[in-house]
């Protein structure tokens, strides 16, 4: 038995810290839970036996109870609107009666009306308003609707085409208006001759439903959607309830006004509302209250305890990484001897001695790592040296291209200091890395350069023309975009041909985009051709910028969508344009 213990307890100390932690907080865990499972499923099992069951019967019981109440003014609302009587005074009143008729008419409405509203002790008053819009009413309250009550009425029980229609009131109240269309039915013509409005004493019903469960009772509330239209008591204390639901029945328990609440709800089957009984917590759960108050009381003394260990087995951990961080401050420092005097690693195999190892290691790693970037930086500052040498052959070519120049202009060769010129001016802007993007006024001055060496070697062979608009000027392009354009052109049109080329670099803007379009009269290309070019099969002849770097150059830096676009046919010439974002 020793023996075991001694295994299990080394095998323990050579754990990782991460598993130390996961099997002591896992034993914490399991106690806690326990505790607590028992405790809640105590609970809860008088909790759901006791309240869901009996709250959720009486408001079952309740909900059919009123609905049934409410099928019956539906049935009286059909017999009503099927009346023989009744339909044939609405035909009448379509047409055009004396004022004799109409009253006599009216009296008849009243007698039949009254005598419906007296066979239902729910209905408060029956409304009845014929094709003309005039109003019939009986019942206990007699008064006629609002304008805007009958008009919204009206309204809406007309787009039921003759089916029952319940309209809650808006905001609470204890009245519920059921509306329908009277339409013909002799000869089956169907035709519209009023609406039926029944307001139904929503209140009496609910006051009138048997009281289960006596005094722990609760209050019954009606909605729709979320929009409480009926309550039994006063609505003040319940204002702040969640009145959404998302299934069709269920509860949950909310507390407002520092008081909880039970809440039960049922969604109707007959109507689209949803029937809430709210009851208040009080004697009957106090078994309930006081086993979770002992639940609680008991969870913080064991956390009090488990806290106490776990100082205890933290420091334990904690103490010989606190001897480690001390060691890294003088590090930290600049002092790297300090490795020399920590003390000896702990045999365990945990992370404690894995720390103390890889320090140790990272000292003697630092100390190498010091010593390479040094030779590094000695590599880095002989490369800059060298790479400032390299600058002196651009600068030796433009000084000499300079000397040219003057001693062109000393004996008077105007087209050779003219092409020198325009020669060092293009090799600078091209060798010059300092711009990526340049506008097209600096492009243009490129392009003037090189068109300026090129017209003293064709001559009048070369015509070169510019169609770029003021505005476009300052608008901002790749570098060395149109030159190579300008340089293909006159490869590929100019030089083949012994007549005149003309090369023309327009400019235009195109709702979003902005066009440079470089074009010529040369001799073109087919169909076949330009396909190949498009799809980078057809190598370019040249060694300089070719179609398909100035294409990737562009959709790199502003997107797919731009690039270049190729138009050309035989024997009438190519045009290159270059779209890109104004």
């Amino acid at each position: 038995m020793n023996k075991l213990l001694v295994f299990i307890t080394s095998a323990y100390q050579n754990l990782k810290i991460k598993y130390k932690l996961v099997i002591f907080i896992s034993f914490i865990m399991v106690v806690s839970l326990s505790f607590m499972l028992i405790g809640l499923q105590y609970a809860f099992q008088i909790y759901d036996e006791q309240i869901y069951r009996k709250s959720s019967q009486v408001l079952m019981m309740s909900s059919n109870s009123i609905e049934d109440e409410l099928k019956k003014v539906e049935e009286t609302s059909f017999d009503i609107i099927t009346d023989n009587d009744i339909q044939r005074n609405l035909r009448d009143l379509k047409g055009n009666i004396s004022g004799y008729e109409q009253y006599r008419i009216q009296n008849e409405l009243w007698d039949r009306l009254t005598s419906y509203a007296g066979s239902e002790k729910y209905i408060h008053s029956i409304h009845l308003f014929d094709a003309n819009g005039r109003e019939y009413v009986a019942g206990t309250n007699s008064a006629a609707l609002s304008k805007e009550q009958r008009d919204l009425i009206i309204y809406q029980a007309a787009k039921q085409n003759g089916g029952t229609l319940w309209i809650t009131p808006d905001g609470f109240n204890d009245f519920l208006f059921s509306a329908r269309q009277v339409r013909a039915y002799e000869n089956l013509s169907l035709d519209k001759l009023g609406t039926l409005v029944i307001h139904v004493d929503l209140e009496k019903i609910v006051r009138d439903l048997p009281k289960e469960w006596e005094e722990t009772a609760g209050s019954i509330m009606i909605s729709n959607g979320q929009d409480v239209f009926f309550s039994e008591k006063t609505i003040n204390s319940f204002k702040q309830f969640d009145f959404s639901n998302k299934t069709k029945q269920g509860y949950k328990i909310q507390k407002v006004g520092g008081q909880r609440y039970f809440i039960t709800h049922i969604q109707s089957s007959y109507a689209d509302w949803t029937y809430w009984n709210i009851i208040p917590f009080n004697l009957m759960f106090a078994k309930v209250t006081a086993v979770k108050y002992s639940l609680i009381f008991l969870f913080i003394l064991l956390s009090l305890f488990v806290l106490s260990l776990g100082v205890r087995f933290s420091r334990r951990i904690t103490s010989p990484i606190e001897k480690l961080v001390a060691a890294m401050k003088h590090v930290q420092k600049g002092d790297f001897t300090i490795a020399e005097s920590l003390p000896a690693p702990p045999l365990h195999q945990d992370e404690v001695g894995t720390l103390h190892r890889n320090f140790t290691i990272m000292i003697q790693r630092i100390n190498e790592l010091i010593k390479e970037n040094y030779e590094k930086q000695l590599l880095i500052k002989e490369t800059e040296f060298k790479a400032l040498q390299a600058q002196i052959n651009p600068h030796f070519l433009y000084n000499t291209l300079e000397s040219i120049n003057w001693l062109a202009k000393a004996n008077q060769q105007k087209q050779i200091s003219k092409m020198v010129e325009s020669l060092g001016y293009l090799l600078r802007n091209s060798i010059s890395m300092k711009e990526d993007v340049i506008t097209i006024e600096k492009e243009i001055e490129i392009v003037q350069s090189y068109i300026t060496i090129q017209q003293y070697r064709f001559e009048e062979r070369l015509d070169f023309s510019l169609d770029i608009p003021p505005d476009l000027q300052s608008c901002y392009i790749p570098k060395l975009t149109v030159q190579p354009l300008i340089e293909n052109a006159i490869h590929y049109a100019l030089e083949p041909s012994i007549e005149p080329c003309k090369i023309t670099v327009r400019a235009f803007r195109k709702e979003a985009c902005l066009y440079l379009t470089v074009e010529d009269n040369g001799p073109g290309m087919d169909t076949s051709l330009l396909d190949k070019i498009k799809s980078g099969q057809v190598k370019t002849r040249g060694t300089g910028i070719g179609l398909q770097n100035i294409d990737e150059r562009i959709k790199l830096s502003f997107g797919e969508q731009y690039g270049l676009q190729i138009e050309s046919s035989p024997d009438k010439g190519t045009a290159v344009s270059i779209i890109l974002p104004y």
